[in-house]
């Protein structure tokens, strides 16, 4: 299984002048033998049969590390140095085999290469020296012109190429764009370079895929693979010779396109999404139930930006379903607020002029009933420049998460806000949040301040602070009525003994539905494995 990366936070936690935290009969941890830290720029993290492999560079140097046991202590070390020059690219499961990716430049015969290297999980090394399986005359940019507004990236890569997987991790495309000729957007059409493997990274179809409009007239936002080898596009294409979003009257001036490439024949299938005059906000491609392909967001209802509800469809045999809206409520949004703060959404609300902002939806749950829930986070950055030291410096913040449960009927059963206020000076970091899903309940666990443990319904919670320590907790989520109670689990700062540095959302590995593991560092130079467990 490949390392999904969660969402966890860090929130400071002043340990003086408060009272005793009580702990979660719902989980246990454990912490393993510390051991010998790895210093890496590069750190990735897989598991299978209930261990874990990590694979770490620096310094010219490969390293493989072997998890397993009740604490999953360390049980094996590999070092590997490298023996040639490359561009790190990626590092994906496809199907029960593991890669890393690389890509090297064949300067005389002006070619660019890509490689893909085993790796064995139980061998605990590489397995083959690598394999060329992608060669491209001249340049590439990089995969597809993907974000326009949205919250979609284009995958993981290294800048030259980029690479998906299917949901159910036999099928991988690797794409990127190919440099045109002429440096004129109103001209060029984009001329997208794709392969599809199967997991013994054998070609299951290539080719280099025209767009259907120039450059200036579309913005690709997103792509996905599916099961059968078909990939598809989520594009935005606007309505006129302009790139102008909105018109004079404030309507949307931009379509958006589903556009499917057959595996068979490489032809293009194109879908129109209505979006009866709504505005969307963030979108992506989800894993739906039985491989279908979900597409969902957030939408407004203005051009101004807001947040007003979500939105959902599914491609269903190869046919993209028709899109359904479901508005968050006013109450839902005011929760967890000051009262002054309510007082100010009050008079918006009487002005049909409330909204929430900088929403991204992060996950879609599907239950055996045939019903869903779909979890959303507040995430944005602000820039400050300092006119003194003429630097601009970021600050990102991830706050509250918002719920929606949608029935099989596709009726809404249940909004809710869920409060969390994390701030870091990078991305990620230790911030975000982590869902377990179990039966009847939904577990959205993260790191919080103290403070908020018992947090009233008109208080915001208190800011944490990246980096600084906090305590893992979150909150249980009954997924019939929305109600949620809050648990906690242990204190960072005292985990069975031992501090913990560095918990950072990037070296999260899943290890099966009910548990997931962390590595983080303990100082002395040495890391510990901290690993929790769901209990029945």
């Amino acid at each position: 299984m490949k390392k999904s990366v969660f969402t966890l936070m860090a929130i400071l936690f002043m340990t003086t002048g408060f009272a005793q935290v009580k702990i979660s009969d719902d989980f246990t941890y454990t912490v393993s033998d510390p051991y010998v830290v790895v210093d890496g720029f590069i750190k990735e993290y897989f598991s299978k049969d209930d261990q874990v492999l990590a694979v770490k560079y620096g310094g010219g140097t490969f390293t493989f590390q072997k998890f397993s046991g009740d604490k999953m202590n360390e049980v094996k070390r590999n070092e590997i140095p490298k023996s040639t020059g490359f561009t790190a690219e990626s590092w994906v499961q496809v199907g029960n085999r593991y890669y890393f990716f690389y890509s090297i430049w064949d300067k005389a015969a002006e070619k660019e290469q890509l490689f893909a290297r085993e790796i064995g999980f139980d061998d605990c090394k590489f397995l083959d020296d690598g394999d060329k399986i992608i060669s491209v005359d001249g340049k590439v940019s990089g995969g597809f012109n993907a974000g326009s507004i949205f919250g979609i990236g284009a995958s993981s890569g290294g800048g030259k190429f980029k690479f998906t997987s299917s949901f159910d991790d036999s099928k991988l495309l690797v794409q990127y764009r190919i440099k045109p000729e002429e440096r004129n957007d109103a001209l060029n059409k984009d001329v997208i370079g794709m392969h599809v493997f199967n997991g013994d990274m054998e070609e299951v179809w290539s080719g280099n895929i025209e767009m259907p409009y120039t450059e200036k007239k579309m913005n690709n936002l997103g792509f996905s693979v599916d099961s059968e080898g078909n990939t598809y596009i989520l594009a935005e294409v606007y309505k006129d010779e302009t790139t102008r979003r909105y018109t004079k009257e404030g309507d949307p001036n931009y379509d958006l396109e589903l556009i499917k490439v057959n595996a068979d024949d490489q032809e293009l299938e194109i879908t129109k999404i209505d979006l009866k005059d709504h505005f969307i906000t963030d979108l992506g491609f989800f894993e739906g139930k039985d491989a279908e392909i979900v597409i969902a967001g957030f939408y407004g209802n203005n051009k101004r930006g807001g947040v007003d509800g979500f939105f959902m469809s599914k491609i269903v045999n190869n046919d993209l379903a028709d899109i359904k809206y479901y508005e968050v409520p006013v109450d839902v949004m005011k929760k967890y607020v000051s009262e002054r703060a309510q007082e100010k959404m009050e008079k918006k609300d009487e002005k049909s002029d409330l909204s929430m902002s900088n929403m991204v939806l992060r996950e879609i749950v599907f239950g055996e009933d045939g019903g869903l829930t779909m979890y959303g986070e507040r995430y944005y950055y602000v820039e400050t420049y300092n006119p003194q030291t003429k630097q601009t410096t970021r600050t990102y913040y991830y706050q509250e998460i918002v719920g929606a449960s949608i029935g099989a009927d596709g009726e809404l059963r249940w909004m809710n806000k869920f409060p969390k206020n994390q701030r870091g000076s990078a991305p990620r970091g230790g911030m975000g949040y982590y869902l377990i899903s179990a039966g009847p309940v939904d577990y959205l666990l993260f790191l919080d301040n103290v403070k908020n443990i018992e947090l009233p319904m008109d208080k915001y919670p208190k800011t944490h602070q990246d980096g600084q320590g906090g305590f893992l907790t979150g909150f249980k989520v009954d997924k019939a009525s929305g109600e949620a109670e809050k648990v906690s689990l242990f204190d960072t700062r005292d985990a069975k003994g031992i501090e913990l540095f560095q918990f950072n959302t990037d070296r999260i590995v899943k290890i099966n539905n009910k548990q997931f593991s962390i590595e983080c560092y303990k100082k002395k130079k040495e890391d510990v494995m901290v690993t929790v467990t769901m209990e029945d």
